[in-house]
């Protein structure tokens, strides 16, 4: 091989190594390239997991949340609920002549469902619902009664407890109408016929009346302590001195005690009273009395019952700052009397609401629904109506027009009942509307 075929061989050799040179660097430079992309694709689905992995995170904590305020939602209405309590009452339960002979059946049995049907739903509805029962009950029906000295029969009591009534108030004018007698078949009656209801007023024996004269109703989250007194008996039957704990009448002494004792035990100090001038829608001066002495004593509400016709109620600024609801007449709930005034009446539907923090509890909303009592000609087909429901057919066919030569129309009715509608603020001592 001559010195120029050695060069050739030796510059092909040198390019050959060249171009090794150049591939091994090209090799290493699309290694790096494809470690960089990979590394990249590997940067970048760690990026995408991770971010999907914070949304999903991000999700399962909005959920989480969501679930959370729900149920903490949930709570505090439940809590709410718990704490916001309603109540209606109604006036003189008096069963006439007229409404007893309703009450017999063609099969012999009695039955008064009929009365209360048309406020039934507002009586079920409401959380507690209390009835003045005017009239002691009797167990023989050959002893039944109407007017003046009533005697009713049980099945009266047991239509009242379908009707949706749990607080019965007997503390009246009629409660010594049968004596001692009558009083023991009430008490009996109740305690053992229907057991969860609330019996206000009228006691068996001195143990009886020492142990119930206060009653402290649990409701939800609320402790409502009761009393039931009349203001006095009838003088045709009056009560004898060793059988005073027969029937809570009223008596400023006992009264602040009582009250004394209520407070201590409750949320809520609730006093049914028997008390005021008859077919007056006036406040009379021994009415505002005692109620001004229940204001004094921190009573937080008075349901006033027995002047048969309605009258005016509203707030009654107490001494301490505070406040007593005052109904100072619903009227008659159930009846059959002659004057139209008698036969227009009043619901007291009114709301507790006690203060999750403070344990505080106060009247929130109160007002007094319009009802109606008819009857028709000759005091059939007797039945309680919301004045909402009653209609001008039923005004035409009541029987009043037959005691009375009063217009009795839907429009008059309206008429009788908006003054005694709009609640009003009584100041302490005061008969009027302090504004």
């Amino acid at each position: 091989m001559n010195q120029e075929e050695r060069a050739r061989l030796e510059e092909r050799q040198r390019q050959k190594k060249i171009r090794e040179r150049r591939r091994k660097k090209q090799v290493r430079r699309q290694k790096m390239l494809l470690a960089g992309i990979i590394m990249i694709i590997v940067i970048i689905t760690a990026g995408v997991n991770i971010v999907k992995n914070n949304r999903k995170k991000a999700e399962q904590a909005a959920v989480t949340k969501a679930k959370q305020e729900k149920l903490a939602k949930q709570k505090q209405e439940e809590l709410e609920k718990e704490n916001t309590l309603s109540m209606i009452a109604v006036g003189d339960n008096l069963y006439h002549d007229a409404i007893l002979e309703e009450g017999k059946t063609d099969s012999g049995d009695w039955n008064f469902d009929f009365l209360y049907q048309n406020v039934k739903k507002e009586i079920e509805e409401a959380d507690l619902s209390a009835v003045n029962q005017e009239t002691v009950f009797v167990n023989n029906h050959d002893e039944v009664a109407g007017y003046p000295e009533f005697a009713s029969p049980l099945e009266g009591g047991d239509a009242l407890i379908k009707a949706g009534f749990n607080i019965v108030t007997q503390a009246s004018n009629h409660a010594y109408d049968k004596g001692k007698a009558g009083i023991l078949n009430s008490v009996t009656f109740w305690r053992t016929s229907h057991p969860n209801v609330t019996l206000l007023g009228i006691h068996k024996d001195q143990q009886d009346e020492e142990r119930n004269r206060i009653q402290v109703v649990e409701k939800k989250n609320f402790k409502i302590a009761m009393m039931n007194y009349t203001f006095g008996l009838n003088e045709a039957t009056p009560l004898p001195e060793d059988e005073s704990y027969s029937i809570d009448v009223f008596d400023e002494e006992q009264v602040a005690k009582d009250i004394e004792t209520a407070k201590s035990e409750s949320d809520v100090v609730i006093v049914f009273l028997h008390t005021g001038l008859e077919d007056t829608t006036d406040i009379d001066e021994d009415t505002e009395n005692r109620i001004d002495f229940l204001a004094s004593q921190g009573v937080d509400i008075t349901i006033c019952s027995h002047p048969h016709v309605i009258r005016a109620f509203g707030m009654k600024e107490r001494a301490d700052g505070g406040q007593m609801l005052v109904y100072y007449s619903l009227g008659n709930f159930v009846s059959t009397q002659e004057a139209i005034p008698e036969l227009l009446e009043g619901m007291a539907k009114f709301t507790l609401k006690k203060d999750i923090e403070t344990g505080k509890v106060t009247v929130s909303d109160y007002s007094m629904q319009p009802l109606v009592m008819h009857y028709d000609t000759g005091k059939t087909n007797c039945a309680v109506y919301k004045l909402s429901d009653y209609t001008e057919e039923l005004a035409k066919a009541h029987g009043i027009h037959e005691y009375s030569e009063e217009e009795f129309t839907l429009e008059s009715i309206q008429e009788f009942f908006a003054p005694f509608l709009t609640p009003q603020t009584f100041a302490p001592g005061s008969q009027k509307n302090s504004d």
